[in-house]
């Protein structure tokens, strides 16, 4: 746009210095997380007396921990809380990732309480004997489902978040751009070159006859008589409003890509253009500057000021990539006013080159945006972007697997035990087989269903509050993420537990 530029903001990450900064930080960050969690068993282990261990059959009851131990946890976690707000990098957006991380977690962990409630009361004469087992190992004594459905969940989510929100993305980007964008702009067009230019470009097959723009360059003074450099703007994050260079224009019909909000057009109102300058302002920018219809602006032309009073407010699809303004003054109000042209003009792919050369060689002054470039690329960004999302999202699923396979390994010995007891009662392997695929499946297709119930409402957060761009839901990303989540869950449980099928009941029950 002329008055608005559609921009992305990368940043640079300076160097290999800041580029090795990162890793530090995010290593300093992984370790403390590490040791927080390795820290609950290492000191209950501190105070644990031998005879505990040779009676721990009799009496499970966990090891306390002392005030220091407790003193410990709490500075740990702190000091990851501090963690977090350096890597955020402002107060707020810590603020946000330990809210949104402790909510995740509540939910989840309510979720698959109440799950494993109603599982409780599932009917036991339901499926076959190791389907029932299968089921009562989600809630059996000493179970993890509940820590480590949380622990999963939370990876899961954000997997889910990042395939919602890169699927609205992607939408966005193919249904929002208008088919009838132009291809080249051609900005500072002077008075005395328009018509040369027009009748330069009309031996050119074009996909249609160019559009010339008027502009003038201003500064906004006044608001209501009140002077603009009077206000206190310097800490308003919106102060760039009151501050800018406006483009203005005088249009008699309304532009396309605009939707008039409140008052009129001065086309289509009762009001005659004899009643003065008369001003269409974007609804957002009236937002911010707190204007509102029959406000008086001031602007200053090259100091000549001109005032003009607000009839209408309008909503802008910036999206449109063609010349829209943040002000639009009625015809004839800019009389005598400097100005310079901006057009646009839609070429064939294979003639915008030609051109542009032959633009530039009559006229020098004139500056070229080759808009077709700019969206191709700006779609291979979005491409990128893409692709380090599915990446993100693969680096995420595998943490949330070898968080699983850990905490199965923990297990291991609860594990033997019991594979043992079902051996010497009867249970032949196949049937044990049967009964952890059962319980690793339905383990995952909770822990899916749960994930999924919170990534939708947090993308949808992100989409349209953080990223303001049209939100659309994705169900079989959801129903195929579910799926994805049960199997892979699936292997990963058979594949930790599957060694401990061949052991012996004989020299397992012996250690008892």
């Amino acid at each position: 746009s002329t008055d608005r530029f559609f921009t992305i903001d990368v940043p640079y990450l300076g160097g290999g210095r800041s580029i090795l900064f990162n890793l530090c930080r995010a290593g300093t960050m992984g370790i403390v997380t590490s040791l927080l969690f390795a820290l609950p068993p290492l000191l209950a282990l501190r105070t644990l007396s031998p005879a505990r261990l040779f009676r721990r059959q009799i009496d499970p009851s966990p090891a306390s921990f002392d005030w220091q131990d407790r003193g410990i946890l709490i500075g740990g976690g702190l000091l990851l809380v501090v963690l977090v707000f350096w890597q955020a990098g402002t107060i707020r957006l810590g603020l946000w990732v330990i809210g949104v991380l402790s909510f995740a977690a509540t939910f989840l962990g309510i979720a698959v309480f109440l799950f494993l409630k109603l599982l409780r009361k599932f009917p036991r004469t339901f499926g076959g004997l190791s389907f029932r087992q299968g089921l009562s190992n989600l809630y059996r004594p000493g179970n993890q489902t509940l820590p480590l459905a949380v622990s999963v969940g939370i990876g899961i989510t954000v997997l889910f978040t990042l395939a919602q929100i890169e699927a609205s993305l992607m939408d966005h980007l193919r249904e929002n751009l208008p088919k009838d964008t132009p291809s080249l702009f051609f900005i500072d067009l002077q008075p005395d070159q328009k018509k040369p230019f027009e009748t330069l470009v009309a031996g050119w097959p074009l996909s249609g006859p160019p559009r010339l723009t008027p502009l003038v360059r201003s500064r906004l003074i006044k608001i209501d008589g009140n002077k603009v450099s009077e206000m206190t703007t310097a800490n308003r994050p919106d102060g760039w409003y009151f501050t800018r260079e406006y483009v203005l224009t005088e249009q008699k019909v309304l532009p396309e890509h605009n939707r008039i909000l409140q008052g009129s057009w001065w086309s289509s109102g009762p009001r005659p253009l004899s009643s003065g300058p008369q001003i269409s302002v974007e609804a957002e920018a009236a937002r911010h500057l707190g204007i509102h219809l029959g406000s008086i602006l001031t602007f200053d032309i090259q100091g000549v000021p001109i005032s003009g009073k607000v009839t209408s407010m309008r909503e802008v699809d910036w999206g449109s990539f063609t010349t829209n303004f943040f002000m639009i003054f009625s015809p004839g109000s800019l009389s005598g006013a400097p100005t310079t042209y901006v057009a646009e003009v839609r070429t064939a792919p294979q003639e915008d080159l030609p051109l542009q050369s032959a633009v530039v060689r009559s006229f020098p002054n004139v500056t070229v945006i080759p808009l077709r470039e700019v969206l191709e690329g700006i779609a291979r960004l979005l491409e990128r972007m893409a692709v380090v999302i599915r990446w993100l999202a693969r680096i995420t699923l595998l943490a949330g697997l070898v968080v699983l396979s850990g905490a199965l390994a923990a297990t291991r010995y609860q594990r033997l035990r019991e594979m043992a007891i079902f051996k010497a009662i009867g249970f032949a392997r196949p049937d044990l087989l049967r009964s952890l695929a059962v319980e690793h499946l339905l383990f995952g297709v909770l822990t899916g269903i749960v994930s999924s119930l919170l990534s939708v409402p947090l993308a949808y957060i992100v989409v349209r509050f953080l990223l303001d761009v049209p939100w659309s839901f994705h169900p079989e990303r959801v129903i195929l993420g579910i799926a994805a989540t049960a199997f892979l869950t699936l292997g990963t449980g058979l594949l930790s537990t599957y060694n401990t099928l061949g052991k012996k009941p004989l020299a397992i029950l012996r250690t008892e």
